[in-house]
């Protein structure tokens, strides 16, 4: 899908949730990608700011790939991946220390959601986060496993 189909999904999608206010969704541009690596950078991932190139790339290969605005300023984000009918990995979410606790991560994995309902969403959860995603309704499966290369 282009960018205009992915605004016009995008906004279907936000019709049927209610957005925390003075918070607007929309799909990330590459001109975010500084905040992006800002917010992640904060949350101490270092894959955005040691390897740039390839987490830009990652993000032109991404959806949803979204941010969360305020003003003119981003607080947050998410970047999946989904088959579109059974399952979506949540790769990266994150929202500044700040302002946790106004609904802005929430409205974003349900966002995630109601662009695929048929979809499950997975993710990796850091300790902290947990209580957080099973307040989403998340649950805890089992211990997930990485291999890294380079």
């Amino acid at each position: 899908m282009n960018a205009e189909e992915l605004q016009q999904q995008l906004t279907t999608a936000l019709l049927q949730l209610t957005q925390p206010s003075r918070i607007e969704i929309r799909v990330w541009s590459e001109a975010d990608f500084p905040a992006i690596q800002r917010l992640s950078s904060a949350e101490g991932w270092t894959s955005p700011t040691q390897r740039p190139t390839y987490s830009l790339l990652a993000w032109h290969h991404s959806w949803p790939a979204l941010v969360a605005v305020e003003g003119e300023i981003i607080v947050g984000f998410v970047r999946g991946l989904t088959d579109g009918t059974i399952t979506m990995y949540i790769a990266d979410m994150a929202v500044d220390m700040r302002l946790r606790g106004r609904g802005i991560g929430r409205v974003l994995l349900d966002i995630c959601h109601a662009l695929y309902l048929t979809t499950r969403l997975d993710l990796l959860a850091a300790d902290d986060a947990r209580a957080f995603y099973k307040a989403c309704g998340f649950r805890l499966l089992h211990d997930g496993m990485r291999k890294s290369y380079a």
